[in-house]
């Protein structure tokens, strides 16, 4: 009912196509590579508009519009998006987002994705973003995840976190840790406080926090972003991290102007924020922090972040 009533009175809308995985891949495809995208559920008007990332199937791999499934359901959610307006009282830029999407927070998954892309043979990098989505009651739908990558030939894997269900997230959290599912974790500043504890949004405090969380759960390396700085603290090369981090804010500024092949050279004359940038070894982790780069009218802000980690794991994770 909710949704039917906001349908009839929105009148400033488009529409898009979106999600995690979505978001990551197009970012990826812009960028020159083929991605192996998840589609759970596959109807025409998904498939049709969709860029030719590459579709598991039961018989191999297929672009979007070749794996049509007749029948599918199509899921929506609706994102207010504000830009900053002191005047009307609007004192950031940002969105938010409302999700009908059963296929999501119930955990509905694609399984010819997932057979394909926890082996090995297949896959060099998984990243995944869906454990926010799930509702509680279907937090252990990340058990079926689980049980593709509890295995010795799976990929290397980068787990985005997510703000949502937090039962949901945390479930998921431990399970990944437990059996060993990954080795890269990635999130936004608020994520570092809610879900690894930070003691606040700090830059300090959410690098000793993010230290200290690679040690209790048994990573490699964790990411975090937002508006104003990224970092990273890693057992993986350190000229790495570091152009993972500066590609990957490049490429999610590019997406603001409107498309990122078309921007990448544009954002390089936009200011940055006034952080302090740091490569350097702390507690035996190489440690990289950079300005994020700024852009006051921004056209697009929903998938920023999916953009930014979707890059940042190819890059320092490949």
């Amino acid at each position: 009912e909710l949704y039917s009533k906001l349908n009839s009175i929105l009148k400033d809308r488009r529409r898009a196509l979106g999600g995690n995985g979505f978001h990551m891949g197009r970012a990826l495809y812009e960028l020159g590579l083929e991605p192996l995208v998840s589609y759970p559920c596959r109807p025409s008007s998904i498939m049709m508009a969709s860029p030719d990332f590459k579709v598991a199937c039961d018989n191999g791999i297929k672009t979007p519009k070749e794996a049509i499934k007749e029948g599918d359901s199509e899921y929506d959610h609706v994102i207010f998006e504000f830009k900053k307006d002191l005047n009307k009282g609007i004192e950031n830029t940002g969105r938010h987002i409302f999700s009908w999407d059963l296929m999501s927070s119930m955990g509905i998954f694609d399984h010819d994705f997932l057979e394909r892309a926890t082996d090995s043979r297949f896959t060099d990098l998984l990243i995944m973003g869906y454990a926010h989505l799930l509702l509680p009651d279907y937090k252990e739908k990340t058990d079926e995840i689980i049980d593709y990558l509890d295995k010795p030939r799976r990929p290397k894997v980068h787990f985005e976190l997510g703000r949502g269900s937090e039962e949901s997230v945390r479930y998921a959290m431990k399970k990944f840790s437990d059996h060993n599912c990954s080795e890269s974790w990635g999130m936004n500043e608020d994520e570092c406080v809610a879900y690894l504890k930070a003691e606040s949004m700090s830059l300090r405090d959410l690098i000793d926090t993010s230290i200290e969380s690679v040690e209790v759960y048994g990573l490699k390396r964790i990411c975090v972003h937002s508006i104003d700085f990224a970092f990273s603290v890693s057992k993986y090369d350190i000229k790495k991290e570091l152009e993972a981090l500066e590609m990957a804010c490049a490429t999610a500024t590019a997406l603001t102007l409107g498309s990122i092949k078309d921007n990448l050279d544009k954002v390089k004359s936009l200011p940055r924020s006034d952080i302090k940038p740091v490569k350097r070894i702390l507690d035996g982790y190489n440690l990289c922090v950079i300005p994020t780069i700024l852009n006051d009218k921004p056209r697009i802000l929903t998938g920023l972040g999916d953009t930014f980690a979707g890059t940042q794991a190819v890059i320092a994770l490949g």
